[in-house]
């Protein structure tokens, strides 16, 4: 048993994973917001090697925790939406030229009896590596490591009246000593109400007494989805708030209007 195991360690450490050039795929947008007269919806694949490449849209279902991570599920996030049965892409499966593009449509057949509320699912656009990309060199005990690349976006489907409002919880500043990113970092929890997700941009500034304020922290794209009321926040921030002044929050929907601003002074 020690032989095969020391023959086994052998043959792995004389294989060298040789890294491919690297797949790059992009969707635009990161996001898709059907609304609740929409039929569905679009976005753009873009292949971004020197290559062809050959591309497919799936379907995927993820269920968001509190601290943002999301799950993997084997059944639709919520059964009266099932988007096997009601989303289609057009087209499904597609060959791009180096640096080509290619618009998605995406379709909705709503059930009948459809409640009213917020439904998710993701789109995931996988780019499938290429026969000639797989290589051995037959005078080197080496062998190149081909991976398929995919990139996934979230689709949100709101359907009757929704609503939905977000109040932002007590911050805490945590110096950089005590965090995993050492920097400092803003904790604090995102509450949210209501049908629908709130979802757009969290904003930190730091006004000192006397001074112009400065931004010192930005989420872009923070998503408070319909599967949690409240989220966890931890944001990296460029600098920590120093002596006298105001460390000013707020949280904006997508349309740029504020969910909620909160202020503190010290």
């Amino acid at each position: 048993m020690k032989y095969s195991l020391f023959w086994c360690l052998t043959l792995f450490a004389s294989v060298l994973l040789i890294p491919s050039a690297q797949a790059r795929i992009d969707i635009v947008p990161q996001k898709i917001i059907i609304e609740n007269r929409e039929r569905g919806g679009e976005f753009t694949i873009l292949n971004l090697i020197d290559q062809e490449s050959t591309f497919r849209i799936s379907l995927l279902n993820f269920e968001q925790n509190q601290d943002g991570v999301y799950k993997k599920l084997d059944t639709p996030l919520n059964p009266a939406f099932d988007p096997d049965k009601i989303v289609r892409f057009t087209p499904k499966q597609f060959t791009l030229p180096p640096g080509g593009k290619q618009k998605i449509r995406l379709s909705l057949r709503k059930p009948a009896e459809l409640p009213p509320g917020e439904y998710r699912f993701h789109v995931k656009a996988m780019q499938f590596a290429q026969k000639d990309d797989l290589k051995r060199d037959p005078n080197a005990k080496s062998v190149q490591l081909v991976m398929n690349t995919g990139i996934t976006i979230p689709v949100i489907v709101r359907h009757g009246e929704t609503s939905v409002s977000a109040k932002l919880g007590n911050p805490k500043i945590v110096p950089a000593t005590q965090t995993e990113t050492k920097k400092p970092e803003l904790h604090m929890p995102v509450n949210r109400e209501g049908n629908a997700s709130a979802i757009g941009m969290l904003q930190v500034f730091w006004q000192p007494t006397g001074e112009q304020p400065r931004r010192i922290g930005r989420i872009t794209n923070l998503n408070v989805f319909t599967d949690i009321a409240s989220r966890n926040i931890k944001l990296p921030l460029t600098e920590a708030p120093q002596g006298s002044g105001t460390l000013r929050i707020r949280f904006l929907n997508k349309d740029g209007r504020i969910y909620d601003e909160i202020s503190v002074e010290q």
